[in-house]
């Protein structure tokens, strides 16, 4: 009685339950009509099944207008190589699963056989059979046909040794089959007209190759390249750099990490830098220092060795502002032979270690300096007077981004002066600039560790003077102790407001 029920009820229930219980989602592609048979259909669909069913022969065909009637009830072939993605791949599982599969029937036709030596050597008579693993005779060849391979071992061993060999190992073009890395890498220490052409290298690609190793088969690399300048043989000498395109070196990011695997960075152009240059042909600067009598000593770094005396007078000259007049031309003395001018021609070098040298006036005598032992019991009021003459100090400032930095303090009755003394191997954005504070800007300078020679400078800023702000400097505990009494001396001969309102707030601290 099922078979004839509405047939417009049941042909949607069905195809519904197909649809939603199928995860595959392949009866959602093969029924790809929605169209329901008519009321008027679906009572000619009964008819022909009724009459199918009371047919003598049921096997026997039905018309063509049955057929299209009943159209609805075929479904499409399913093909195994349908291309809409309906079919569901094999998991990695069962495709491992193959292969062992078909490596172990490979192996079944392989038979391994052990050599063994035979205790009863009658049972193989050499001389008869001949010999199983005869030795032959090799001829010499003659010295006009070597072999290729002869020629390059004889190349290879009269070559040069490269320094990097032990990093050879991590070239990835002559690992085949082992996942690689390849970076162009810009060469800085080549000529301006190779150097816009970078060098592709090929490292084998995997956590445990470090930008050490990586450096290594770069200089490796450019070894066997046979490239020119040559490296130095050693490793830490060189750093890798990020690049952009056209090869320019990123200098505001370090360099990486040599302890990092180079799998951690994703970039795909590096440079070959020179971090350092070898101690033989690095050039140390010199310190000059020239003292003025009863006006205190300026130090000067010189980066060249063989610069002149006279560069040095007229450096000095242009720093203290002093002009030369005729008659009264200044000079250079060395500090420990008064009376006797060095020859302004002669090197600096040509000193030797002795570059501490005292500058006078021509056709006059050194004045002679009173020692420091001297200086204690001079008067509070002779003190504060002399500490209004300009006298510089040599000084370091300790700066988180700067790290260590030495300076020159200059200090007179107006301002006080800092100048960097060198600055060469600090980035451009971390130097340390050249600052003037003047006096009247000045709040108060204090220790900070007595002991040490630790104080610090504190000066109004920008806002204001509740803008208080200081630079801490050190230096050798007799010289830390004379530059805190000579700026507070100055600031007594000469209370501003901004001093008055600092010694009135920190009474009122001291209070509480």
């Amino acid at each position: 009685m099922a078979m004839f029920d509405d047939l417009s009820f049941i042909i949607p229930h069905i195809r519904n339950s197909f649809i939603t219980s199928d995860d595959t989602g392949m009866c959602e592609v093969i029924i790809e009509s929605d169209d329901l048979p008519s009321k008027t259909a679906s009572e000619d669909v009964r008819r022909q099944i009724s009459l199918r069913s009371h047919h003598p022969d049921n096997n026997s065909p039905v018309d063509s207008d049955t057929d299209s009637d009943t159209q609805f009830s075929r479904s499409v072939d399913i093909i195994p190589d349908m291309d809409f993605g309906g079919h569901r791949r094999r998991s990695n599982t069962a495709q491992r699963l193959d292969k062992l599969r078909k490596d172990r029937q490979q192996q079944i036709k392989i038979r391994n056989i052990k050599w063994k030596d035979s205790e009863d050597d009658s049972m193989y008579d050499p001389e008869e059979h001949g010999h199983l693993f005869e030795k032959k005779s090799i001829t010499k060849i003659d010295n006009d046909h070597v072999s290729s391979l002869t020629e390059q071992l004889d190349s290879f061993a009269s070559g040069p040794i490269n320094p990097f060999s032990e990093y050879a190992k991590y070239d990835g073009g002559a690992n085949a089959g082992v996942p690689a890395k390849t970076i162009d890498i810009f060469l800085t220490m080549v000529s301006p007209r190779d150097r816009p052409f970078p060098m592709r290298v090929c490292c084998v690609s995997n956590q445990k190759v470090s930008v050490q190793d990586f450096l290594g088969l770069t200089c490796w690399m450019y070894h066997n390249q046979g490239r020119e300048p040559k490296l130095f043989p050693d490793i830490n000498s060189y750093a890798l750099h990020i690049a952009e395109d056209d090869g320019e070196v990123d200098h505001d990011f370090p360099a990486l990490d040599i302890s990092e695997p180079i799998t951690k960075f994703g970039f795909t152009k590096l440079a070959l830098v020179a971090n350092k240059q070898p101690s033989s042909k690095r050039r140390t600067a010199l310190i000059v220092t020239i003292n003025l009598p009863h006006r205190g000593f300026s130090k000067l770094q010189i980066d060249d060795p063989n610069t002149s005396l006279r560069d040095v007078l007229d450096k000095i000259l242009k720093k203290r502002k002093l002009k030369q007049n005729k008659g009264l031309e200044y000079m250079l003395e060395l500090q420990n032979k008064p009376g006797k001018p060095v020859d302004l021609d002669a090197a600096l070098n040509s000193m030797g270690d002795d570059l501490e040298f005292c500058l006078v006036r021509e056709h006059s005598v050194r004045g002679g300096e009173e020692p420091e032992e001297e200086t204690v019991g001079v008067s509070g009021m002779a003190a504060s007077l002399s500490s209004h003459q300009y006298k510089s100090y040599l000084v370091t400032m300790a700066n988180k981004f700067r790290g260590i930095t030495e300076l020159q303090l200059g200090i007179s009755g107006e301002k006080i002066e800092i100048d960097p003394v060198s600055q060469k191997g600090a980035a451009k954005f971390f130097k340390q600039r050249a600052v003037t504070h003047d006096c009247d800007d000045v709040a108060s300078c204090e220790f900070t560790d007595e002991k040490r020679g630790m104080f610090k400078l504190i000066y109004q800023g920008e806002s204001g003077h509740h803008d208080l702000k200081h630079h801490d400097f050190q230096a050798d505990a007799p010289v830390a102790l004379e530059i805190v009494e000579k700026i507070n001396n100055i600031l007594e001969m000469r209370p501003s407001a901004l001093r008055k309102d600092y010694i009135a707030m920190k009474k009122k601290k001291e209070k509480k």
